[in-house]
């Protein structure tokens, strides 16, 4: 039996990322609700948050509003700019039912005033459209990553600097890596496909069964132009025992559909979140007779 729930997102369905400049900098940022049908059927209603309803959570007009909504509103901090500071920040949060946005929570921090600078734009939203679950309103989780990067010229802005991690592949690293870009790399079997390769590869720690450890686990990895997968790294971990395996995982996957900018191949990095829940009570350790 499988243990694990899998979210895919930001570079699948319902993707929507851009990229914003001020003063000089830009703020590349992705927004994917939660994908249904992937895990076991929601907790019943009754003020309880469900984590994948039949219609996600949207920003009210969509993407592409969305985009403009955040163009406005971005202004990249003078601090931040004077000291050069970049990073990812991750905000999850709750939809609730009449669409206002609350509880948020920052799992990825970059420096303070970025983080400050993407809760504000988060908290200026007007309201959303409620998620719904077997045709009610209900209140929902979702996020915005945001990556706040400087830049000397705003025409590469969309671009983004190599991973440096132990995996990195040499080639990867002389060469250009993008966030976004004109169309973002696919699992070559689509969305299910990726869902039902992770599941079945997926192996739940013993003992982090044994101990009750669960939780979401946010890696990136880059989308070579050739469509292999390399540069995978855990952006936000929660244990080293559920990191390790995400990372074997995600390490196990066939060549991707590469993405492309202007007509041409090209390396991208992208997000996956990977959310590891324990079905069953836990298996109680073994005892020495």
């Amino acid at each position: 039996m499988n243990f694990a729930k899998i979210v895919i997102a930001f570079f699948l369905s319902g993707v929507m990322a851009g990229t914003l400049s001020a003063s000089g900098a830009s703020l590349i940022f992705h927004s994917a609700p939660s994908s249904a049908g992937l895990i076991a059927p929601p907790p019943a209603q009754g003020g309880k948050i469900v984590e994948n309803p039949d219609i996600p959570p949207v920003f009210t007009g969509g993407t592409a509003e969305m985009h403009r909504f955040i163009s406005s509103n971005l202004s990249y901090p003078d601090e931040a700019v004077a000291q050069n500071l970049q990073g990812l920040v991750v905000y999850t949060f709750v939809v609730e039912e009449d669409g206002t946005l609350t509880d948020f929570d920052l799992i990825h921090h970059a420096d303070p005033l970025l983080n400050e600078e993407a809760l504000r734009i988060l908290k200026a939203m007007p309201a959303w459209r409620p998620g719904k679950y077997k045709d009610r309103i209900v209140r929902t989780k979702s996020y915005v990553p945001m990556y706040f990067r400087l830049n000397k010229n705003a025409a590469r802005a969309r671009r983004s600097a190599p991973v440096n991690t132990a995996k990195t592949d040499v080639d990867i690293a002389q060469s250009e890596v993008f966030s976004i870009v004109d169309k973002m790399p696919e699992y070559t079997y689509g969305q299910k496909g990726l869902t039902q390769f992770i599941e079945h590869q997926m192996r739940y720690p013993v003992e982090a069964r044994q101990q009750g450890i669960e939780g979401r686990i946010l890696c990136s990895f880059i989308v070579a132009a050739d469509g292999t997968i390399s540069n995978i790294e855990v952006v936000q971990g929660i244990h080293p025992l559920l990191d390790k395996e995400a990372v074997r995982v995600l390490s196990l996957m066939p060549r991707w559909n590469p993405g492309e900018n202007d007509g041409e191949k090209v390396n991208v990095k992208c997000l996956l979140p990977i959310d590891f829940t324990i079905d069953e009570e836990p298996i109680p350790p073994l005892v020495q007779q």
